[in-house]
């Protein structure tokens, strides 16, 4: 399983993170998180090059005319609620109701009103799976809080789980699938793995293993999709000079 197979690079990953400067270890940080905002912003709207986040990363106020102001402005929240994510791993805090609040605020900051949940009900586009009648949604998240603190859950279906469940919630009026990656990377690094991207080109292979999931509860599909993303990513790392 790859599942084990993540498991069993991790004290190798941990081992190389110990040799590395703190200089190297935030330059190579900074370097996935740009491309990870990159990837996705694009993941649901592709106005913006990769050139153009880094352009916009390095001079937060630098303006494009000719592209959706909206998207711009999420590409900055992102950077701002990611940085948000790697402070709250670092300090070891657990994923509360207030952080997941505050993580959607930041993402849609000057767009929408954040941090609230949904007070009608979504019909999305295409999907096979309805979300949850709004009135559900404050038990549903209780009940996802509750299930996040179970000391049997850890690892890569701990993170899996964290992702998966918000998808299948879908607890706010927008930007539900960036709030549930950037969860995704949070659970990922309180659990000693590095962070991992989801790119357009394995969008159609993602949706099938999220659908298992919000369809049939079954997690598995995911987490063994999710462990492979990990190992190429803890792999690369390690070859790094």
């Amino acid at each position: 399983m790859k599942s084990l197979e993540a498991e069993g690079l991790k004290q190798q990953l941990l081992d190389k993170k110990a040799s590395l400067t703190p200089a190297l270890r935030k330059a190579t940080c900074d370097e996935f998180d740009k491309r990870y905002i990159f990837e996705s912003t694009s993941f649901d709207n592709g106005d913006f090059s990769y050139e153009d986040v880094c352009f916009l990363l390095e001079d937060h106020s630098r303006i494009f005319p000719d592209k959706d102001e909206n998207v711009r402005k999420a590409i900055i929240n992102n950077y701002h609620a990611v940085q948000m994510v790697h402070r709250f791993a670092e300090e070891h805090q657990e994923i509360t109701e207030t952080i997941v609040k505050d993580l959607h605020q930041e993402l849609v900051d000057g767009i929408i009103p954040g941090g609230l949940y949904r007070t009608r009900d979504l019909f999305i586009l295409g999907a096979k799976h309805v979300p949850p009648n709004y009135l559900k949604i404050y038990k549903k998240m209780d009940d996802y809080f509750a299930d996040l603190a179970d000391p049997n859950l850890t690892g890569l279906a701990k993170a899996a789980y964290a992702h998966l469940e918000i998808l299948k919630i879908y607890p706010f009026m927008d930007a539900n699938g960036r709030l549930a990656r950037l969860l995704l990377n949070y659970q990922l690094e309180l659990e000693g793995f590095l962070p991992v991207s989801i790119t357009k080109g394995i969008r159609n292979e993602y949706y099938a293993k999220v659908d298992e999931y919000k369809i049939n509860k079954n997690a598995a599909p995911f987490t063994e999709f999710l462990a492979g993303l990990e190992i190429k990513r803890i792999n690369a790392f390690l070859e790094r000079e």
